[in-house]
């Protein structure tokens, strides 16, 4: 951990005050050193209070990445979770997809804080601005290629009930987007490499990007159709207190995906069910209801049913 990670971790965990002369002796530099880093932090936009004979005292923070303060909050999880953070990626699931066939374990996470060419499903562009929430998780699972899609359904369930920790509930939009006050606050990519004998995975790519604060240079195109946290609840939520908090559900909901115990959130927290849905082949009809593995039952006029795996479902009323 260097002298910046590790003055910032002090500074979050101290309960009051801590001396500069404390700060200097634990990390053998001088009390310039720690000047310099209190310095580099306030103008980073940290509020530090100072006293004489007291020291520093952290009042707030923008979310600035510290592993020593993620290691902390997830040390009760079963999964050694392994952080890999960037200030500027393409992808995160690209890097992590790299890290995986690199044989990177299970439960390591790739952070950024922008994306230059992040993406959504069917090959789709994901606007992804410096500030909000992005990263990828590896995760080995011995689960069949045929489970891909409960995955992500899974995935979108835990970050439902992370958010309901902070008190905002939002709406599951089949089969990767979290809506709230019917605009897209976040989204899901799961990709992944199979084992084509087995018919098995060999790793899988989870990517998770959050829209957390507000955009002022959010194309046109999209104001009427995404939106943030902070604009939609006036909430100014952490972005690795939420990540944490992400990464716990998922842990849980993962351990028991093979006996579907996510799909009860996913239903009845879902906005697609109820609706007349279109497909990307112009078939319409009612969506109706998940099968086991989150496929989209919908019934058409005639009252026959098809199951949607693949590609999206417009909702049209």
């Amino acid at each position: 951990m260097n002298l910046r990670e590790s003055v910032f971790s002090a500074l979050l965990h101290a309960e009051n005050y801590i001396s500069g002369a404390e700060l200097a002796a634990d990390h053998q530099v001088s009390r310039t050193a720690v000047w310099k880093v209190i310095e580099h932090f306030r103008a980073e936009g940290c509020e530090i209070e100072s006293a004489p004979n007291r020291g520093y005292k952290l009042v707030s923070h923008p979310d600035l990445f510290c592993e020593s303060y993620l290691k902390q909050a997830v040390q009760d999880c079963r999964t050694d979770w392994q952080f890999h953070y960037f200030k500027e990626l393409d992808s995160t699931n690209r890097f992590a997809k790299t890290l995986a066939t690199r044989n990177a374990p299970s439960g390591t996470v790739v952070i950024a804080d922008q994306q230059t060419a992040g993406r959504g499903r069917t090959g789709k562009s994901f606007y992804s601005p410096a500030g909000n929430l992005y990263f990828s998780i590896i995760e080995k699972l011995p689960l069949p290629v045929s489970d891909m899609m409960s995955v992500t359904a899974c995935t979108a369930a835990a970050v439902f009930l992370a958010l309901e920790q902070f008190g905002i509930t939002t709406q599951i939009k089949w089969v990767n987007d979290l809506f709230l006050n019917q605009k897209k606050i976040c989204g899901i990519l799961s990709e992944g490499s199979f084992n084509a004998e087995l018919l098995s995975m060999d790793y899988l790519v989870i990517g998770i990007g959050i829209n957390l604060h507000h955009d002022p240079d959010c194309p046109e195109e999209l104001q009427s159709i995404i939106t943030d946290l902070e604009t939609e609840t006036g909430k100014r939520i952490h972005k690795y207190d939420l990540l944490t908090a992400i990464l716990k559900q998922l842990e849980i909901l993962l351990d028991g995906i093979s006996s579907h115990s996510y799909l009860d959130i996913y239903t009845k927290n879902s906005c697609t069910l109820g609706h007349r849905v279109r497909t990307d082949d112009g078939t319409e009809g009612t969506a109706i209801g998940f099968t086991e593995d989150a496929g989209l039952i919908i019934e058409l006029a005639d009252g026959t049913k098809q199951i949607l795996r693949t590609g999206s479902a417009v909702v049209i009323d």
